[in-house]
């Protein structure tokens, strides 16, 4: 697992999420030429060809129009899951049906959305259109019983990689319990009548690609299980409401108004302010929003940079708040590494004055009541971001606390944020640097790695404390494994992940 983690990071998860729903394309032509699926190839290749346009050029001219940058792959995602749940156009009325639903998929993104957080899923929203009006059948046809197994699993890689196992569980497992239930009260074959719904049907697709699409899910892991099991509800049941008929589709876009009331609806302009290097590769990055705005410490957003040429990672990434909902200033902390990805080449040469888009905030590794109780911060680099914004929050409000802070760095050069780890000391935060690499002695400073023996060296209260854990992969995963080895319940460890940029 470690070695797929590994490759996973190597991606953006809308990058991943484009070659995964390619291979479905592909694999779908594959079909259509072996005379496996109702369309052609030809009929495939021709819906693509229109879908790839109208969503282009949609996209493209309302961003000119409303004057916001692009998100590279949003135009391509949107007009493939499209093209994946709608019947293949194959006449002149159909054709101009198909190049409707892919302008009408974009344009809801700017017109149907508030400060960045859009009311629908788009191909869902298209697809509904479609059906509703009797212009193209909505048949999914990539939860066919030929793809199943190409869905389950590269889905799962999706799932994975944007770390939405609670969301994925919550709708997958309702779905099959109510579905049974279902079966068992009409005294179907269980059987056959369970693997069609499970193998011939939307629900790997739903769950995996559509539901967890960031712009339309709630932030927090809670309400994520609700939206889950709500549209697993309506999915299953497909209750009649008048003449509509709750779809697969429809039931997307009846959990996503619940989505957009529990959601917070941010979409920000800020200027960069001011640039602090602390390192060959570290800086950290102050900027100043349009707005002021409300956040809990700990949490991301989705940072979108104008003019990024073009490469395999996409002009958007989810970077940690290093600030404090008690500053009017908005910090974060990047790490460069060679070579760089276009998009952190581009963050790299920004200039004070320059602006930079940032939406979609979301995140659960949060205190969350926790405040009081006797926690350890393990961070590893840059992943010191989320503690800084809660350090900083506690220590403006004067509260209390009992903290330990192993601050993990590979150079010494490296250490963020020392005057607020500080100023913390106050408020009982104990904050120990901790460099990897050898070196000569620093006073106050440890040269160690983390392993077993040094937590209980450090933290011989480990057994009372909750750990919060952040940074790199490799490090947030080996950490929760030597805490494991010493005995600290899964419960008392709460992770927090890059997603790879």
């Amino acid at each position: 697992m470690d070695l797929l983690d590994s490759l996973l990071n190597r991606l953006t998860m809308y990058r991943l999420t484009v070659y995964v729903l390619l291979s479905y394309v592909g694999l779908g032509m594959v079909f259509a030429l072996l005379g496996r699926l109702s369309a052609t190839a030809t009929e495939m290749v021709i819906s693509l060809f229109i879908l790839f346009v109208t969503a282009y050029t949609t996209d493209r001219g309302l961003a000119r129009l409303f004057h916001v940058p692009t998100n590279m792959e949003s135009w391509l995602i949107t007009a493939l899951i499209l093209f994946l749940i709608v019947q293949p156009a194959n006449s002149t009325p159909t054709y101009l049906a198909l190049g409707l639903a892919g302008a009408l998929s974009m344009a809801s993104k700017f017109l149907l959305a508030r400060s960045g957080k859009h009311l629908f899923n788009p191909a869902a929203l298209a697809a509904s259109f479609l059906s509703l009006w009797g212009l193209l059948p909505v048949t999914w046809w990539i939860g066919s019983t030929l793809l199943w197994p190409f869905t389950l699993l590269l889905g799962l890689l999706v799932i994975r990689k944007i770390k939405r196992a609670p969301l994925f569980l919550s709708f997958a497992i309702t779905s099959i319990l109510l579905q049974y239930l279902l079966f068992l009260q009409a005294h179907q074959p269980l059987f056959v009548d369970m693997r069609h719904a499970l193998l011939a049907s939307p629900l790997i697709f739903l769950s995996t690609i559509m539901l967890t699409e960031p712009a339309t899910m709630p932030p927090r892991r809670n309400q994520q299980i609700i939206f889950g099991v709500l549209v697993a509800l309506l999915y299953v049941t497909a209750w009649k409401l008048g003449p509509l008929i709750i779809y697969p589709e429809i039931a997307l876009l009846i959990g996503n108004i619940y989505a957009y009331f529990v959601s917070p609806k941010y979409r920000f302009r800020l200027q960069l302010k001011e640039i602090q290097q602390i390192s060959n590769s570290v800086y950290n990055y102050v900027f100043l929003p349009d707005r002021r705005f409300s956040f809990i410490p700990g949490q991301y957003m989705e940072w979108t940079l104008a003019g990024v040429p073009y490469d395999s990672r996409g002009n958007r990434r989810t970077f940690t708040i290093a600030s404090s909902p008690t500053e009017n200033e908005v910090q974060i902390g990047l790490k460069y590494h060679e070579p760089a990805s276009a998009y952190k080449a581009a963050f790299h040469d920004m200039q004070p004055g320059d602006l930079i888009y940032a939406s979609q905030l979301a995140g659960n590794f949060t205190l969350h009541g926790d405040e009081q109780k006797r926690l350890a911060f393990i961070a590893g680099g840059v992943g010191i971001t989320p503690f800084r914004s809660m350090i900083k929050y506690l220590t403006d409000n004067d509260v209390a606390c009992d903290i330990v802070l192993l601050y993990v760095v590979s150079n010494d050069q490296e250490f963020l944020y020392a005057k607020e780890f500080t100023d913390a000391a106050k408020i009982g935060v104990k904050v120990i640097p901790i460099v990897t690499k050898p070196g000569k002695a620093i006073a106050g400073v440890l040269r160690t790695k983390i392993n077993p023996s040094v937590l209980v060296q450090l933290l011989p209260d480990y057994g009372q404390r909750k750990f919060y854990i952040s940074g790199p992969n490799v490090m947030v995963d080996a950490t929760k494994n030597h805490l494991r080895t010493l005995g600290v319940a899964n419960k008392l460890i709460k992770t927090d992940h890059f997603s790879g940029y």
